[in-house]
């Protein structure tokens, strides 16, 4: 589940390390369970799984009935990651909001899961002891489009995404085989959806190659019906040889990609956090991003900025990177001080916190 897996195998252990007099118990569905009980913290906790958890088209509907009988018999807090949560249960119900983008950016590709959304998150989010956002945007957004009430938020930055744990696959073997050429690479890992905005990413590159010949554009991310649109757009643009879409990239492959990269490029028009900013920065690649969303928030004085919507300032922030060599140095080394403010040890402490914060709440009442 991209940033929510990196999340939950990030915080779980930190959690459990930093409570250990707490029972943790995590929910999650056969799939799931196959994934998280090769971790090595898997024998500190108690994996509950259920047949309905994960079946397509229950999914939602299962959190938020069947969830919520079980974890009323079995925890005394229920922590939800995933934007739905239980309607009704006697635990304590927190639920994480990382983003709100069904709302400010709704693809058309996945429609109905976004009425779905627009229709039980408010109440969700209204009936929840507390929500934790990721950001103090997300909060923002959470306030103002779904009415919830700021005091019940709290604002749990996330930590420095993945580690490299794999040695980088050789630079060379990578260009002959994805067909990078030699030219500069321009990097985007993200899910292939319009809220990331890669249509004007792809058309920027025009610009690019025009100033930088040879550049080529990676995007890497599991395929979806958007890549289609995607490739389409670059092969009308005169760009089919100048935008990649790898098919699969293993983590030697994506490590090989950042240590080969010009530039990290994130062009979201909205973000609820924007782990790769910091994944980039962590692998001294100089990052271009938004200005919008959360980005600034995480990038902080160590991203070259753009307006996600005007094509020529994303072009004009790739170039930058690419030719003022002065620049893109300046940005690594304040990157990398950027990506060390942020760690999975604070993102667990400020969760517990929340959690205390539920738990006063509850005495009061």
């Amino acid at each position: 589940m991209g940033g929510l897996e990196t999340y939950v195998r990030a915080v779980v252990p930190e959690l459990v390390r930093l409570a250990p007099g707490v029972r943790f118990s995590v929910f999650c569905s056969p799939p799931g369970y196959e994934l998280l009980r090769r971790e090595e913290w898997a024998g500190e906790i108690e994996l509950v799984v259920h047949p309905l958890f994960g079946v397509r088209g229950l999914k939602a509907v299962s959190e938020m009935t069947v969830l919520g009988v079980l974890a009323g018999r079995s925890v005394d807090l229920l922590y939800s990651v995933a934007l739905t949560a239980p309607l009704r249960t006697r635990a304590l119900n927190l639920v994480m909001l990382a983003d709100i983008t069904w709302i400010l950016a709704p693809d058309e590709a996945t429609a109905a899961t976004m009425r779905l959304w627009r229709t039980v998150v408010p109440v969700i989010s209204r009936r929840a002891d507390r929500v934790i956002a990721i950001s103090r945007s997300g909060a923002d957004d959470v306030v103002r489009h779904l009415h919830v009430a700021r005091e019940r938020i709290d604002v749990v930055p996330l930590g420095p995404g993945v580690k490299a744990s794999v040695a980088p696959t050789p630079e060379l073997a990578l260009r002959q085989r994805l067909g990078l050429g030699d030219g500069p690479i321009v990097l985007a890992v993200s899910a292939k959806k319009t809220h990331k905005n890669l249509a004007r990413l792809v058309q920027a590159m025009r610009a690019v190659t025009a100033r930088v010949p040879g550049t080529v554009l990676v995007l890497v991310g599991r395929p979806t019906p958007h890549e289609l649109e995607l490739r389409a757009l670059a092969a009308r643009e005169g760009l089919a040889a100048s935008v990649v879409f790898p098919s699969y990239v293993d983590q030697a492959d994506l490590e090989g990609l950042y240590a080969a990269a010009g530039c990290y490029v994130l062009p979201s028009l909205t973000e609820g956090f924007g782990l790769p900013i910091l994944e980039a920065m962590e692998r001294g690649v100089p990052v271009a991003c938004s200005n919008v969303s959360a980005m600034p928030e995480v990038a902080g004085e160590a991203a070259r900025y753009f307006d996600p919507l005007r094509i020529d300032e994303i072009a004009a922030a790739i170039v930058d990177l690419l030719d003022d060599r002065a620049l893109a140095s300046r940005l690594v080394a304040a990157g990398h001080e950027r990506a060390l403010e942020f760690s999975w040890e604070a993102t667990a402490e400020l969760t517990l916190e929340s959690f205390e914060r539920a738990w006063r709440e509850r005495v009061k009442t």
